[in-house]
């Protein structure tokens, strides 16, 4: 993946969104989204388990951050949704991945999965270890239909809304990281700086939306074209967790992260994520993403 980086003229370029300098003082920049035929993207594998989203490309290095008000919320807003925009590039998505639970320091355990995606809202996903979660299955039909298959008890469940906040199989990932793939259906965007490569995009829950976060930081670092890190706060403003994106690796011809980690600072537990055998556009049939499906 080319990375541009433009400075001309008293013109700064973020990404996609083109910064004008006021004419004269007292007048307010300029902001416009600029459409390019290059081809940024972002592998986004999807559910609680690692929710990879966002392709995006920050602008010019700077020597220092730039803050909030440096730009205005719907400039901001522009750019989450086009992160969205590119971070579905991909008809379909298959691949192997490796779930280690890390407590106290130390490894708890280690789960492998198989999942096969269309877009960002359809997800099947198939553990195969260790024994007491082998054969499990969840399905994700969209943002608010999710499915979970015990094999012990031959039983499909619908995962109820109330527990989407909850942690999943002993990890640090939640249902709600599944469902909020896609950024700009959920929250609100403002700048919260610029220092060297990264962009921070503060997000905030939008009317309606019962986040169990009260603002999310999104790191965006043009050497790696995409979201490298979120950090997430609770009802009292206290940073509580933070997820890191690391191993970029091309695929498909697009770069995108190949591991995943979440890291609860209140605990100090930490659940990481590996892809391998990643695999795109190759066809998935969309029979699988039924609810019949979970039960053969």
């Amino acid at each position: 993946m080319l990375l541009s980086h433009f400075s001309d003229f008293g013109e700064q370029y973020l990404g996609f969104v083109r910064v004008e300098e006021p004419a004269y003082a007292g007048q307010p920049p300029r902001y416009t989204l600029e459409t390019s035929p290059m081809k940024r993207t972002l592998f986004a594998a999807a559910l609680c388990l690692s929710c990879l989203a966002t392709g995006f490309v920050a602008g010019p290095a700077a020597a220092a951050p730039v803050p909030a008000a440096a730009m205005a919320p719907a400039s901001a807003n522009k750019i989450l949704a086009e992160i969205d925009r590119r971070a579905n590039a991909f008809k379909d998505q298959q691949y192997t991945a490796s779930m280690k639970i890390m407590k106290g320091g130390e490894l708890s355990k280690t789960l492998t999965f198989e999942s096969k995606m269309q877009g960002l809202q359809k997800q099947y996903i198939h553990f195969t270890a260790p024994g007491d979660v082998a054969g499990m299955k969840i399905l994700m039909q969209d943002t608010k239909t999710l499915y979970v298959y015990l094999p012990e008890f031959k039983k499909v469940r619908r995962v109820a809304a109330h527990a989407m906040a909850q942690g999943f199989l002993g990890g640090e990932f939640t249902y709600q990281d599944m469902t909020e793939v896609l950024l700009a259906a959920f929250y609100d965007a403002a700048v919260g700086g610029r220092e060297g490569t990264k962009t921070t995009l503060q997000l905030t829950p939008k009317e309606g939306n019962e986040s169990g976060w009260s603002r999310i930081d999104v790191v965006i670092d043009s050497t790696k074209g995409g979201v490298t890190e979120m950090r997430y706060y609770d009802g009292a403003g206290n940073h509580v967790r933070t997820q890191s994106r690391e191993d970029w690796k091309k695929v498909g011809g697009e770069l995108m992260p190949t591991k995943v980690s979440m890291a609860n600072l209140k605990t100090g537990d930490t659940t990481v994520i590996e892809l391998t055998d990643v695999r795109v556009n190759e066809g998935v049939d969309d029979g699988l993403f039924s609810r019949r499906q979970l039960l053969r």
